[in-house]
């Protein structure tokens, strides 16, 4: 008799890795957010490639883009050690890594940023700060409601199943326990933004409807980069790239790196 393997959760589709081969001397890894995948990152990484011909990895972090109970198993270590293990096995391959990071990665992004050689980081959206001030409470509200129903409704020409169900397990529930894990990085960021010396770009909209502007300006006045530059844009979302001004995003990615 045969043991069976558990392989672990289901991947949805729109969650798979992102990898493409390009140069040995430049590596981008593209971070997304909390409760996001790939997905979100695939547009950034496919114009780098492209364009510069970078070598790109786009990881999904543990928990995200499976189903809501396995979101549940995995907190803030599992997700920066899953971005540390890529920068290991790769830093010796590579003149040059680049960090990416949307939201909750622009954090990990930057906590990676002091414990290796990165080159650059190009931050989108950087959630040091939260709009949410409720955050703060989750640290003891996870042992009594470790659920909570969001008032979040998916939009009626939404017709992908795959979509439906990326936003049924991450966006119609919050997850106080890992919640709490966010807010954890947000802190331990805030204590280290001196320590941040690689190259520095970042991007954020004054109509960031989860993070604050502020979390922006405090990242730019206080990390130690010599070539630092910030860009705020008018009109939109905490996601930008799939927002109106997604094109004025990919033009700063690009002067970036020219």
């Amino acid at each position: 008799m045969f043991d069976i393997i558990n392989n672990g959760p289901e991947i949805n589709p729109l969650a798979n890795e992102v990898s493409l081969k390009g140069s040995k001397s430049d590596l981008a890894i593209l971070v997304h957010g909390y409760t996001g995948c790939p997905r979100e990152m695939k547009n950034m990484g496919e114009l780098l490639h492209k364009r510069f011909n970078f070598s790109i990895l786009i990881p999904r972090l543990p928990g995200h883009g499976t189903n809501s109970k396995d979101f549940r198993t995995t907190d803030r270590k599992d997700w920066l050690r899953k971005v540390y293990d890529i920068i290991i096995n790769n830093e010796n391959e590579y003149e040059n890594i680049h960090l990416i990071g949307l939201s909750m990665g622009s954090l990990i992004s930057m906590l990676s940023s002091i414990h290796f050689n990165i080159k650059s980081l190009f931050l989108v959206s950087p959630a040091l700060y939260s709009e949410n001030k409720h955050i703060i409470f989750t640290h003891l509200l996870k042992y009594i409601k470790p659920v909570i129903s969001t008032n979040y409704q998916i939009e009626d020409d939404i017709e992908d199943p795959d979509l439906i169900d990326l936003l049924k397990n991450y966006s119609c529930k919050d997850y106080t326990k890992q919640l709490a894990e966010l807010h954890k990085l947000m802190l331990e960021t805030r204590k280290i933004l001196k320590d941040i010396k690689s190259d520095l770009k970042i991007v954020h909209s004054k109509k960031d409807e989860l993070v604050p502007l502020k979390s922006a300006h405090e990242i730019y006045n206080n990390v130690s980069s010599e070539n630092k530059n910030i860009k705020i844009l008018e009109d939109s979302p905490h996601v930008i790239n799939y927002g109106p001004e997604k094109d004025r995003l990919f033009n700063e990615l690009i002067k970036f790196y020219n």
